[in-house]
């Protein structure tokens, strides 16, 4: 069962850091014509994307998120015991983004670091390993960086799936409390369905060769590498919305709780159809699903703090408890669930570098 009751243990504060620079779906070249760039905003929602000049990576803007969050709490380089980054977008396939980071930030040679090579899923698996290992005790307090970023922060003219992803990076905060409200998570995994989101080269299985390099045009008229990313959309769109809705409706079963109990219900920001699709299954008024995604895109592992940040930042910095129910999903193919309350938490204003 991968079903955790994790208790003393508390999310401290969340922060985000983004790219100055924004790109306007509607002056993107990806699309033929004006009607396709129409309903790609209507369907998908997502509007405009912040991108990078090419000079900056995730783990550069989880980095100054996190910087900013520890100032905020008055956090010491030497306190932090765990560092973990869970992002599709790493520095080097060797060592761990988390070690490069940990040498960046100062921090203790007693800190443990790794990362967790998951995509949209990231943040609640984050959340569930960072959690479970500060509640068996030992660590008193962790960073989970989470984001995503784009190799060059340009598009190509027939990348149809460019205009969906923005660059960002995140920081979220945990520090072991005795007092602190029981964190539920459930971690799944359908790993027949592998290859509905895959990066055929660049691994052991599938080195990079110089074809792999090369652009192909695809019957869609839109132009592929090897090293590109490959993906289903049906395939992740069925997925998406019917294990999305299970897990939510599981989540609520297994807290003993109703959807007008939970303040928010935060969903990995992919695509405004699929949100709406497991919104309306679980019968949740809109007002308790912000959407991030028309402002920012598809930032992966990022998506869910990232929508704390931008859309519930007053909110959750109250004194008044706040229930949450978050949901990522992706890549694996993988989803996972958690609930937790907030009280007080500690956000600084987005970062724009």
């Amino acid at each position: 069962m991968s079903v955790q009751h994790i208790a003393n243990v508390r999310i401290a504060g969340v922060s985000a850091a983004v790219p100055k620079r924004t790109l306007d779906i509607k002056e993107s070249s990806a699309f033929p014509h004006e009607k396709a760039r129409e309903d790609f905003v209507q369907k998908v929602g997502i509007e405009r994307v912040r991108r990078h000049g090419g000079n900056m990576t995730c783990a550069d803007m989880c980095q100054k998120a996190a910087e900013e969050l520890m100032q905020k709490l008055g956090w010491a380089p030497d306190e932090i015991d765990l560092l973990v980054f869970s992002a599709q977008s790493r520095e080097y396939i060797q060592p761990a983004t988390a070690c490069v980071l940990h040498g960046k930030m100062g921090l203790s040679s007693k800190c443990a670091c790794f990362d967790i090579a998951l995509g949209c899923s990231g943040w609640v698996y984050g959340l569930a390993v960072v959690a479970g290992l500060i509640r068996g005790g030992g660590f008193q307090k962790a960073l989970l960086l989470c984001g995503d970023s784009e190799p060059t922060g340009e598009e190509h003219p027939t990348r149809a799936d460019l205009p969906i992803f923005g660059d960002a990076g995140t920081a979220t905060a945990f520090v072991f409390d005795q007092d602190a409200p029981e964190i539920v998570a459930e971690m799944c995994t359908d790993g027949t369905g592998y290859e509905a989101i895959i990066f055929r080269s660049g691994g052991m299985r599938q080195p990079v060769t110089a074809e792999d390099l090369e652009y192909r045009v695809d019957p869609f008229g839109h132009k592929h590498r090897g090293i590109d990313m490959e993906m289903d959309g049906v395939s992740v769109f069925l997925f998406a919305i019917a294990r999305a809705t299970q897990a939510v409706k599981a989540m609520l079963q297994r807290t003993a709780s109703r959807v007008d109990l939970i303040d928010y219900f935060l969903f990995h920001q992919a695509n405004k159809m699929i949100n709406e699709q497991i919104r309306r299954k679980c019968k949740i008024p809109v007002e308790k699903c912000p959407l991030s995604l028309q402002d920012f895109g598809n930032t992966n592992s990022g998506t869910i703090p990232l929508t704390m940040v931008t859309r519930i930042r007053e909110q959750l910095m109250e004194s008044s408890s706040r229930k949450i129910i978050a949901c990522g999903f992706g890549v694996g193919l993988s989803w996972g669930a958690v609930s937790f309350e907030t009280r007080r938490l500690v956000i600084p204003p987005l970062i724009e570098m």
